[in-house]
């Protein structure tokens, strides 16, 4: 099967960070090592939103994690619809 451009365009564009988590959830180290993998993802990912927003949006984005915890729990929402996209490969 052949990937579409959009996706390749992705990799190259996140495919540090996704081989990194992955490192992660499959030694046990780092940041996300002890993580269910579902919560890695959507962790990961709201702490760049997150991030992003702490640079552009202002001091109140700082002071607290609740716009991450509210993205990561949207994420969780998306991906425990489709758990066959999280299981790990054989």
């Amino acid at each position: 099967m052949t990937a579409p451009v959009y996706l390749l365009e992705k990799i190259a564009r996140h495919g540090f960070a996704a081989q990194r988590l992955r490192r992660e959830l499959e030694t046990g180290d780092g940041e996300h090592g002890g993580s269910d993998g579902t919560y890695a993802i959507a962790f990961d990912a709201a702490d760049f939103v997150w991030a992003f927003l702490s640079l552009h949006a202002g001091d109140e984005v700082q002071e607290s994690r609740f716009i991450r915890n509210q993205v990561a729990e949207r994420i969780l929402d998306a991906l425990k619809a489709f758990p066959e996209l999280t299981k790990p490969r054989e």
